[in-house]
């Protein structure tokens, strides 16, 4: 695929992050909620994960315009069991769930890496 084009096929940007050890999964949420696209295990609630992340990412972009605050781009929620990031794009907030196992800054890469080429892809209009 072309540089423009590579993050259009959501589903291949999410299943690359995915296969990074110690990820156990992978979705994009539009602001509203809706799953555009998942790569998840059957054991995980997508419509109750896509909830969350939306309201998080909303919630953060709000916060972001307040005096003091910069611009919301990654955010990063840890508990005993593992790590959310919630990480926003041009389309919605990209959501990658990991495990204890997983290396915290090869994964920020990743994600920011994914988040690229879905900015590069969907900022650009498809038809020239």
């Amino acid at each position: 695929m072309s540089a423009p084009t590579e993050g259009r096929d959501v589903r291949a940007v999410l299943e690359g992050l995915a296969a990074v050890d110690g990820v156990r999964g992978a979705l994009l949420v539009a602001p509203d909620g809706l799953v555009i696209a998942s790569h998840l295990p059957s054991d995980i609630g997508v419509e109750a994960l896509s909830a969350l992340a939306a309201t998080l990412g909303r919630e953060l972009e709000l916060r972001s315009s307040l005096p003091g605050h910069g611009p919301f781009v990654t955010a990063r929620f840890a508990a005993e069991t593992g790590t959310m990031i919630v990480a926003t794009t041009a389309i919605g907030f990209v959501v990658v769930l990991a495990d204890d196992r997983v290396e915290a800054a090869r994964l920020d890469e990743d994600v920011q890496a994914a988040v690229g080429r879905i900015e590069r892809s969907w900022r650009e209009p498809a038809l020239r």
